[in-house]
Formats: C-alpha cells, structure tokens, sequence
C-alpha cells in the first residue's frame, strides 16, 4: 500500500484518524497525502462556469491562506515527531462539496485507503448513509478506513469481517488480508442469523466452509452468532472477541444497503471506538 488519503476538517477527530493513519503508514511503508476541502457548493460552481467558460467561483485568496498555514502547521507537527519511523507527507486543499472532491481526489493520487475520522453517529444508518459519508463510500475507488474520535491505535490482532453470505466475491479481500498478515492477525468471519432474513444455520455453515477453501489466507476462523437485530449480533460478537477491526463490504445493490435504507434502529454502542473497514467489492 502506497498512499493514504486522510481528508481533515482540523477537527479532533480528523486529526486522530491522521493519528491513526501515520501508524499504519509507518508499518506499510506508505505516504500520507493530507487534504483540506474548502466548501463551495454547486450552485456556485455553475454560476461561475455560465458567466464564462473556464471561470471559477469567487474565492477568497486571504481565507486560502489561512486554511494553507493550518495544513503546514499540521503536517510540520507530524513530521516534527522524534519517534516512529519517518512518514512522507503532501499537502493538498480543494474547492467543493466534500462528498465529491475526497473520491476524486483518490482517484486521482490513486489512492489505496481513505481514512476518515467521524465522531459518534446517532445510529450505524446515520454512520453510513449521511450524505457526506454515503458519497466518500459510493465513489470511493479504494477501501474507506472510519476511525471514531476516541480510537487509539492498537496492533490489529482480530479482524471481523461481517458477510451476508449473499454471493459477494470473497476471493477479493486481498487488501484486508494485507492488513491481517502485517500483525499476523486472525480474520473472523462472521454471518448473523435473524429472524428477519430467515436464515438456515446449516446452510450458513456449508458457506462459510466453502469460503474457508477458497481463502488465500490461511489464519481466519468462521462464525454464526444468533441475533434479533443484526447490528447488535455484530457489536455483540466483537465485543465477546475482543475485536480491533470491524470489516463490511459494500457494492449498490449488496444486503447491507438494503438493511440500511429501512426503518431500523441501528444504536452501536461498541462502534464508538472500533474503527470500521469499508471495502468495496467488485463483480
């Protein structure tokens, strides 16, 4: 892994995902590129390309200059650091909607992880779907790291890895399994049986055994957990097994989305201080 995107508002908890980030970068041997975003909604922008073309809003040269000096600042506190191995770091500020300029921006550096930070959401819809977030998630074209304002960073030792079971291609979790074998870390796989899905527990165990065949790395173990709710199977089980990484996959049309876009009450407690993987699967 090569280049971390790490957006930053300069609140707390964008400056401890960079935190967190620095620590991983350190151990992939990756460089952080720090980006602030400065606001400009649509409507500016396409009030500036009608006037005339190639136009760009008004923006303020004395504002920029501020945000400027706060990136510097940033970046020269955490390189200024006397421990840890030395991490490189680029500067980088754009105009727009957030929701928008983070994703390209990853495509762009080519970015292999964006880390957010996010403090604690009212619920796992709110979590995923607010707009902002929901936007970085669904044009992101790299995995999307969310560390909660609280996180320290630990050496990840037990990866959940949540699946529906649902046909999502498995065999790509190649970036997890990076992470996993850097602290040679145990994925757990796990597959919550609700009422609501119908479930066959047999059934769930047969897949999770094909699966276990098909997977390239070798140190993962397999998991059912019973549950009303699927979000409390979830915070249940990585609470139990002492977790420091929560894995989701997500692709438009996956269950999760599904889940999501109804009338839950989705309160993860645990999650406000798990830090949450969102990879995207491709098909």
């Amino acid at each position: 892994m090569e280049i971390i995107l790490c957006p930053t508002d300069f609140s707390p908890s964008s400056l401890n995902a960079i935190r967190y980030a620095d620590e991983l970068a350190q151990r992939m041997n990756s460089r952080i590129v720090l980006f602030h975003n400065i606001y400009e909604s649509a409507g500016e922008q396409s009030s500036a390309t009608g006037a005339l073309p190639g136009s760009q809003p008004a923006r303020d040269p004395k504002y920029h200059q501020e945000q400027k000096l706060k990136l510097d600042g940033l970046r020269k506190s955490l390189e200024d650091v006397e421990w840890g191995i030395p991490v490189a770091y680029e500067e980088k500020i754009g105009y727009g909607l957030p929701g928008e300029t983070i994703p390209q921006l990853a495509h762009q550096e080519r970015a292999d992880l964006v880390v957010v930070g996010y403090e604690r959401p009212e619920g796992m819809k709110e979590a995923f779907f607010g707009s902002v977030t929901a936007e970085v998630i669904k044009k992101s074209p790299c995995p999307v790291l969310f560390i909660p304002r609280q996180a320290v960073f630990k050496p990840v030792y037990k990866i959940v890895f949540a699946t529906d079971l649902h046909g999502e291609p498995f065999t790509d979790v190649a970036f997890v399994s990076k992470i996993a074998g850097l602290f040679e870390a145990e994925i757990l796989f796990l597959h919550v049986l609700t009422e609501a899905l119908h479930d066959n527990q047999q059934l769930a165990q047969e897949e999770l055994e094909r699966l276990h065949k098909s997977l390239p790395y070798k140190n993962v173990s397999f998991h059912t957990e019973a549950s009303a709710h699927l979000e409390d199977g979830i915070s249940q089980f990585c609470h139990r097994h002492q977790a420091n990484l929560l894995v989701m996959g997500y692709h438009p049309r996956n269950f999760w989305e599904h889940m999501f876009s109804q009338d839950y009450s989705l309160e993860m407690a645990y999650h406000t201080y798990l830090p949450l993987l969102i990879i995207h699967y491709r098909i």
